[in-house]
């Protein structure tokens, strides 16, 4: 049985993506954010640097900022936020 992610893409990971700012992916029953970062690597070669490197991107589940591996759910929305630069 899957399940049905929303990813949002912002910035830096929209670009190393392809410049796509929202995608869907199937994913396991019972996957977690460890193997979302996984398969969205595998499926954006491009964004794999940044998406499994953790301390470089932030993921935002259902619009919270998540901290620790987290089991996902059917219809969840995961956003990936990398690092804010300013001066």
């Amino acid at each position: 049985m899957s399940i049905e992610v929303k990813v949002l893409l912002f910035a830096s990971a929209r670009e190393a993506a392809g410049n796509i700012s929202e995608t869907s992916i199937s994913l396991d029953e019972g996957a977690t954010t460890a193997t979302f970062r996984r398969v969205m690597a595998e499926k954006y070669p491009g964004l794999s640097s940044l998406v499994l490197d953790e301390d470089s991107l932030t993921l935002a589940l259902n619009e919270e900022y998540i901290e620790s591996e987290v089991v996902l759910k059917n219809g969840d929305t995961i956003a990936l936020i990398p690092p804010i630069s300013g001066g």
